[in-house]
């Protein structure tokens, strides 16, 4: 008989408690909650390839390379691009690519900008791209809102895109990359890595500061990157040497020569003719060793340079 009372009274609460709620809560179409609803599966960390290609709008993603996936030509293809359009996006000449890299792809052919700054007005980028007489320019500056659909009025209006924010540059030029590549041609195998091994000469556990290359005794080595010869000549351990400076104050280094053909002061360009392969100095065979050292003179991994600045 008490419980009746205790009942109607909770009850008649709940209900108007409901009510206030009900009532100070914005008006919210039942369709948008269904984004926050749990049973919803993830979609893809990363969307086909299959699907970007035949999507009528821009669409990009972060592609992370697979094994076997070296070919800069045939991930473009894949996407619907070009290899100079994700060398421009990249920022990279994409020379060797290997597995677990990260790259960012799309299915349109042009230079993904991405805005990296809280804001960023549209005549800034347009300057990036646009120059030339002052209707070459606003021909560029046309191409890029129509490229993007984006409103005439940019034209007029000065407007800031919030940071994260990308555009398709569809009229690019490809940079000038200057990169390191291999300093021998194909028919090598790289028989020590860098990193601590077992010295086979030495015979003991240290470091080793670059990459042995083997390849037939007289082998040509070219230059791994454009610079300055800084020595060339007989070094303990590396035999005949060439040290190279490039431009950003790394240096490069070619040990174990049979023969140099450059001279101390001489300026090379990358691929350029600089030794032959050899087995001097501390040696078990015909190899070349090849080292990349940063600003401070510290050797890092070549594998990490090679297609890079």
């Amino acid at each position: 008989m008490i419980q009746k009372p205790f009942v109607l009274i909770l009850a008649a609460f709940s209900c108007a408690l409901a009510a206030v709620t009900a009532a100070s809560m914005p008006a919210v179409a039942p369709y948008d909650w269904a984004r926050y609803s749990v049973l919803t599966p993830a979609g893809p960390e990363e969307p086909s390839a299959d699907v970007m290609r035949t999507l009528h709008r821009l669409a990009w993603t972060v592609h992370k390379v697979g094994k076997g996936e070296a070919n800069a030509f045939t991930l473009a293809k894949k996407y619907g691009t070009t290899t100079g359009s994700l060398q421009a996006t990249n920022n990279d000449e994409l020379y060797i690519m290997g597995a677990g890299r990260k790259l960012t792809v799309y299915n349109r052919v042009g230079q993904l900008y991405e805005v990296k700054k809280d804001s960023e007005s549209f005549v800034h980028i347009s300057n990036r791209f646009c120059s030339g007489s002052p209707r070459a320019r606003q021909a560029c500056e046309e191409n890029i809102i129509l490229s993007n659909g984006l409103p005439g009025g940019l034209l007029i209006n000065e407007y800031e895109f919030p940071r994260g924010s990308r555009l398709l540059i569809t009229k690019f030029a490809i940079p000038n990359f200057d990169t390191y590549h291999m300093p021998l041609m194909g028919g090598y195998r790289i028989s020590s890595g860098f990193g601590l091994r077992y010295h086979p000469i030495l015979k003991r556990v240290r470091r080793h500061d670059g990459f042995d290359l083997a390849k037939p005794w007289g082998s040509p080595v070219y230059a791994a990157k454009s610079g300055v010869v800084v020595e060339a000549g007989w070094s303990e351990g590396y035999g005949q040497l060439i040290c190279l400076r490039h431009q950003d104050g790394w240096t490069t280094r070619y040990g174990h020569l049979s023969k140099i053909t450059v001279k101390v002061g001489q300026k090379v360009q990358r691929g350029a003719l600089i030794g032959k392969v050899g087995s001097t100095g501390i040696s078990t065979g015909p190899h070349l060793h090849f080292e990349v050292r940063n600003r401070d003179g510290k050797a890092v991994n070549p594998g990490s340079k090679i297609g890079r600045r």
